[in-house]
């Protein structure tokens, strides 16, 4: 995470093999002054290259994938997981769905393409987004094969260009390897066309249409499908039909339907169209890559070897644009290596007219992908980043002045509060709409006032994010009471940066805050905000309590049920995540819990009189528990084995990740009992983990605990219960 906003920003739409490389340069050497930011719909990417091989079963799906999640946060690089529906080219802002736009003053657009369908086309299935084409193509075969009753299947493949030919060979070589079960599938290779693998050299054509005629797959040429009818009828244009029990489509490329909406220039095709040095004709601040980009006045294949050899052209202008130097032009190579995988350990190479089918074909493939995917798969976060990096514009911090000297300018919030948008609510009689010294809130009769205030400092590069977690981690100490949120008051240390980027900074924090309070009800009715040296944001809850009702932390009875209605983890995974550790397997999870409110399981237990509660935050589990029991004189017998844990975190503790605050935690809970074996297992730091936007501990007795379970769903876990107090100084027991 950045400490300091930068004057520049630079934004990748996509993260195909020319926005990697932008990536991998910027862990070497950061453009000064300048922030870059990849927005990618997929936290990973697939290498093109090795997805053929993968369904072979020559490699396991991790060896061609980049996890966007630990490449960035080994590089220094924001990632935003968002769907991008627009484009402001004036205001150069990139529209998302759901959520703010995000500025630039570069963006690149690499989003590759999609394989061109006819009318219901969309039925069948398609080899992208490659990220999750095997998964998808596994879940079909499985309910064709259910379908088909034992019998062979009957696969269409559409497209008779590489991706055809390799999918037709790998997909024979699939069912060999991994699905030896079932009968051998009848795979039928068709196309428009009279030939296979139209417009490369002969020998190369006749290399595969042996390989595809050894293989027992069959050809059909000059067959052009005009559209599909219940789902899997294939209608011909010479009026033929057929349906076969699956059809994956490998045709030749078309633009995706964002292109049409980002207000640029496209060719004839619907591809953005760009000068030779990849800036869009219709804005110099914007470049476009891969299959995206369309060259005026050049011809060339859709292939990834060409994103490939964009990547170090890109990298140069957008290092030239910063600095206001003449940019490089790319011409698309005339002569370049391909060699298509057949499945069986052999490929066909062809180079300069000159072709090959042999397995020495392979191993050069295996070694030139392998060595690419090295490139990208180091996620280790280099030891010092370039200290040339930071902002030109910095503000020393050590020489601000305290007090209200280090209160965010005016300027700032003049900027940011306009974006704020807010319903209005009754009980608001002074507020953001007319702000003055002080928010006034109109009283209920017969209730108290709730009060929490909960803040932290960044632990995501995305504000938007980080917003919505902040509001829904503020939000929890008042729902584990049983409280009623009213209003809200936010905590926000900015980082250094222009009046322009902390009001953008401000804006997206808000916005993601409001994202979360607005369904309860809750308006932000003022705050406070000042400068420092790392972003950190929060909020004062405000709301409305029943004194004798609320769920306290220390109503404790012997025989009560502890249930937990979040897995724990957070703590160590975003531990992992600061050090480029976290895999995006785990982050998704990790983000749903954190995103997920306590609200609903408040209410369930409130419901029901549930007597006894708190929500698991920094303290971690056995901290927050031994709260509850040390004024009840009550002891708590937990089973370590029935936590329910996030994904990762038990291989993260097993390798010695924790969070700064553990061992504190730990400190504090030196009287728990456990036998020695527990006290040598990795598993026992999930106790002190703290936890952020955690689930709530619930204390309930046995006679409301399945009705409890069945209203919180799956969120809900028994890890213990309260027994009578022992002898010894130890209120907590730990047990297998």
């Amino acid at each position: 995470m950045n400490d300091s906003l930068p004057n520049h920003d630079i934004v990748l739409l996509g993260a195909g093999h020319t926005h990697a490389h932008i990536i991998r340069m910027w862990r070497m050497k950061p453009i000064p002054d300048t922030r870059l930011t990849c927005i990618s719909d997929h936290m990973i990417a697939t290498y093109s290259g090795m997805m053929a091989g993968t369904l072979a079963g020559q490699y396991v799906p991790s060896e061609m994938q980049i996890d966007l999640v630990r490449l960035c946060a080994s590089c220094g690089v924001r990632l935003v997981h968002a769907k991008v529906i627009g484009h402001d080219v004036g205001g150069r802002r990139l529209l998302l769905e759901d959520r703010p736009a995000v500025h630039y003053d570069l963006l690149s657009v690499g989003i590759g393409s999609r394989p061109m369908l006819p009318p219901g086309g969309e039925t069948g299935l398609s080899i992208k987004p490659m990220q999750t084409f095997l998964d998808r193509l596994s879940t079909v075969i499985d309910d064709s094969l259910a379908r088909c009753s034992g019998k062979a299947l009957q696969v269409a493949i559409v497209g008779g260009g590489a991706s055809g030919v390799e999918i037709a060979c790998c997909l024979q070589q699939h069912f060999t390897s991994s699905r030896n079960d079932a009968s051998a599938p009848i795979i039928t290779l068709i196309d428009a066309g009279e030939q296979l693998l139209a417009g490369m050299p002969a020998r190369t054509q006749q290399l595969a249409a042996r390989e595809i005629q050894r293989r027992g797959i069959q050809l059909r040429f000059n067959s052009r499908i005009e559209r599909v009818e219940d789902e899997r009828q294939l209608i011909f244009e010479d009026g033929q039909q057929w349906q076969p029990d699956l059809v994956i489509w490998a045709t030749s490329a078309k633009p995706p339907t964002l292109l049409g909406q980002l207000e640029l220039p496209l060719d004839s095709r619907g591809f953005l169209q760009t000068s030779n040095t990849l800036q869009s004709t219709g804005s110099d601040r914007v470049f476009a890559v891969g299959d995206t980009g369309a060259v005026e006045g050049e011809r060339y294949a859709k292939a990834g070897v060409f994103a490939v050899r964009q990547g170090p052209v890109l990298w140069e202008n957008l290092r030239r644009k910063i600095h206001g130097e003449p940019l490089l032009d790319w011409k698309p190579q005339a002569q370049f290596l391909t060699l298509l995988n057949t499945g069986d350990q052999r490929a066909i190479l062809t180079y300069r007219g000159v072709s090959f089918h042999a397995g020495w074909c392979w191993r050069l493939k295996d070694r030139i992908d392998s060595k690419f995917m090295n490139m990208y798969q180091r996620y280790e976060p280099p030891e010092m980043m370039d200290a040339s990096a930071s902002s030109a514009t910095e503000i020393d911090l050590s020489k601000q002045c305290g007090g209200c000297g280090s209160k965010a300018s005016a300027r700032v919030l003049q900027k940011s509060l306009p974006a704020l948008q807010q319903a209005q609510h009754d009980h608001v009689l002074m507020g953001l709409d007319s702000p003055d010294d002080i928010a006034l809130l109109a009283t209920r009769p017969g209730l108290a006032t709730a009060v929490s205030t909960d803040f932290f400092s960044a632990f995501v590069d995305d504000p938007f994010l980080l917003g919505r977690i902040a509001a829904l981690n503020a939000l929890s100490d008042l729902f584990a009471k049983g409280a009623t949120p009213r209003a809200a008051l936010s905590i926000a240390v900015l980082s250094a940066g222009s009046d322009e980027q902390q009001a953008r900074l401000l804006s997206d924090l808000s916005a993601g805050a409001m994202r979360e309070f607005q369904p309860v009800g809750v308006p932000i009715i003022g705050g406070h905000s000042i400068m420092g040296p790392k972003l950190t944001f929060g909020f004062t809850i405000l709301g409305d309590a029943d004194a004798e009702s609320i769920m306290r932390k220390s109503s404790l009875s012997e025989g009560d049920c502890l249930v937990l209605t979040k897995p724990l983890g957070s703590g160590v995974l975003l531990a992992a995540h600061m050090q480029a550790a976290c895999r995006a397997a785990w982050w998704t999870p990790l983000v749903e819990t954190m995103l997920l409110s306590n609200q609903h399981a408040a209410a369930a237990a409130f419901e029901l009189e549930v007597a006894a509660a708190t929500d698991v935050t920094g303290f971690g589990l056995a901290g927050h528990l031994l709260e509850m029991l040390m004024p009840s004189g009550l002891t708590a017998e937990i089973s370590l084995s029935s936590l329910p844990l996030l994904p990762g975190a038990a291989e993260l503790l097993k390798n010695g990740f924790e969070s700064t605050l553990a061992p504190s935690n730990r400190e504090s809970c030196r009287g728990l009992k456990m036998s020695p074996e527990l006290h040598e297992k990795s598993l026992t730091k999930i106790l002190f983990d703290p936890q952020t936007s955690g689930g709530l501990l619930l204390a309930v007795s046995k006679n409301r605990l399945d009705e409890l379970l069945s209203r919180c769903e799956t969120q809900a876990t028994v890890i213990g219960g309260i027994v009578a107090g022992s002898d010894s100084e130890s209120n907590l027991s730990i047990v297998i």
